[in-house]
């Protein structure tokens, strides 16, 4: 299946998982796991928050925090729009690094 198809990314983001929406395809398919829908990657990235909490996986006190900021951000978005207008998930967004995506 064409990944632009896909238009769903789990992705990590200082080591905390996320969503993001890619219709461009800008992402590498090799570095992202691409999903049909918002569910999907949700899904995807709730279940790495989860065993990184569960285990005590994280680096730090602030990672932790910033897990623990973003499971229920996830938990409760039931759309990628909900997700997009929360504020906290736009500052982890805007700590994307621009070398995450391919050249257009």
């Amino acid at each position: 299946m064409n990944p632009i198809v896909k238009h769903y990314i789990h992705i990590t983001i200082d080591a905390v998982d996320t969503v993001a929406y890619d219709p461009e395809g800008r992402y590498d398919a090799d570095r992202f796991d691409r999903y049909a829908t918002f569910d999907e990657a949700r899904d995807a990235a709730l279940s790495s928050i989860e065993l990184m909490l569960d285990e005590q996986d994280y680096d730090d006190e602030v990672h932790r925090q910033e897990l623990e900021t973003m499971l229920p951000l996830l938990e409760t978005s039931r759309s990628f729009e909900h997700l997009n207008g929360q504020t906290e998930y736009r500052q982890l967004l805007n700590r994307l690094e621009p070398a995450t995506s391919i050249a257009a």
